[in-house]
C-alpha cells in the first residue's frame, strides 16, 4: 500500500475512534467543568485525539504525505525483548496493584522500569524509585485526596 493511503487510512481510523469515544463520553454524561460526571474525561480525551488526528490529516494533505527523508523502517530499532517484558510487568502490576498496595507495587514497578530502560547503579535506581513513589503518593493521596490501595501490609 502506498505511503499516502496508509497515512490517510490511519488518520481516518483515529478520527472515527475519537468520535466513538466522544459519543461514549456524552452517553455517560458530561456534566460541567465545576461538577464533572463520568463522561467528562473520556469526552475531552476523544476531543483531543480527534483534533490531533484532524491536524495530522490536514498536514498530510498540505505536504502530500511526503516520505521521511531518512526512509527508515519504523520498527527497525525496537528491542522486542524489553518491550514484551515491560508489557508483562505492567500487566502484572495491574493484577497485583490491590494486593501489593500503591507504595510497594509502584516502588517495584519503577525499580524495574528504571533498571530495564537504561542500566544504572542499584543505588541510583533504588533512590529514584523511592523518591518518585513518595512524590506520586504525596500528589495523589495528599494533594488530590485519592483512594489508593493499602495492600496486604496495610500501607
Amino acid at each position: 500500500m502506498p505511503v499516502k493511503k496508509t497515512f490517510l487510512i490511519n488518520d481516518l481510523i483515529w478520527i472515527a475512534f475519537a468520535f466513538v469515544v466522544c459519543l461514549g463520553g456524552l452517553k455517560l454524561g458530561f456534566g460541567s467543568f465545576h461538577s464533572p460526571q463520568a463522561g467528562f474525561m473520556p469526552f475531552l480525551a476523544g476531543l483531543l485525539l480527534g483534533t490531533l488526528a484532524i491536524v495530522d490529516l490536514g498536514q498530510g494533505f498540505l505536504r502530500k504525505w511526503e516520505r521521511d527523508k531518512s526512509d527508515k523502517v519504523i520498527w527497525a530499532d525496537i528491542h522486542w525483548g524489553k518491550l514484551l517484558t515491560t508489557l508483562g510487568v505492567l500487566i502484572l502490576y495491574t493484577v497485583l496493584f490491590s494486593t501489593l498496595g500503591f507504595l510497594i507495587g509502584t516502588f517495584f514497578l519503577l525499580l524495574f522500569l528504571y533498571q530495564v530502560m537504561e542500566r544504572r547503579s542499584w543505588t541510583t535506581v533504588v533512590i529514584a524509585s523511592a523518591v518518585t513513589t513518595v512524590l506520586f503518593y504525596l500528589a495523589f493521596k495528599i494533594g488530590l485526596d485519592s483512594q489508593l490501595p493499602r495492600g496486604f501490609l496495610g500501607f
